[in-house]
């Protein structure tokens, strides 16, 4: 199962530098118009986004080797396996969101000469659901923090209101709801787990994953 994710990882980074390069060409063909001016996303803006899709796929891979971690033979814990791959899903989806919106404002959809996926992240033998949990909230907090990066550099900038809103609006929503659900779920099982740890989370994992 390990290796099958990571050659599901690499895929994906070949398929997004795939993505950029036939973009690139499409857009070097003669004939090809660069003029249009409500496709524009100033320099600044446009990194910053190139940036945030990163940070996308990055938080992804990190949930897939949870995901990876806990459908182990020996740690066996099914709820949480569940929950990181769908968790791993979304992020990777929010990602492709960017992407699109990228090409749907005539740009790369990617920064070739920057983006670079992180597969150094590695969960440590012996971690448990309750601090792969708090790992996956300060993930959470430094996504959304990342994406308040964005939406200040494209106010800052040409205040490309559109991004900002689609941004405000489609992501910082999700991104709070989904920071009080892990807190939610961490606060239970820590009460769960009070008089009986490896009981408290076999039963969280049972009934609340």
């Amino acid at each position: 199962m390990m290796k099958s994710i990571f050659f599901g990882m690499v895929a994906m980074a070949v398929a997004i530098l795939s993505i950029y390069q036939e973009t690139a060409q499409a857009q070097e063909q003669p004939g090809a118009t660069h003029d249009y001016k409500w496709n524009g996303i100033d320099d600044q803006c446009l990194t910053a986004l190139h940036r945030q899709i990163n940070k996308e796929f990055d938080a992804s891979i990190v949930y897939l080797k949870y995901a990876a971690y806990f459908a182990q033979e020996k740690v066996n814990l099914p709820g949480f396996e569940k929950f990181f791959f769908h968790a791993a899903g979304e992020e990777r989806e929010h990602g492709i969101k960017l992407i699109e919106y990228a090409l749907m404002r005539g740009q790369g959809p990617v920064d070739k000469s920057n983006f670079k996926l992180n597969y150094t992240y590695q969960v440590l033998a012996g971690t448990d659901g309750e601090s792969a949990l708090r790992a996956a909230l300060t993930k959470e907090e430094e996504v959304t923090h990342s994406i308040r990066g964005v939406i200040k550099a494209c106010e800052e900038g040409s205040n490309d209101y559109h991004l900002v809103d689609y941004l405000t609006g489609e992501y910082l929503d999700e991104q709070h709801k989904g920071q009080r659900e892990l807190a939610e779920k961490i606060a239970t099982l820590s009460k769960m787990k009070k008089s009986a740890p490896k009981l408290g989370e076999f039963l969280f994992d049972k009934h609340h994953m």
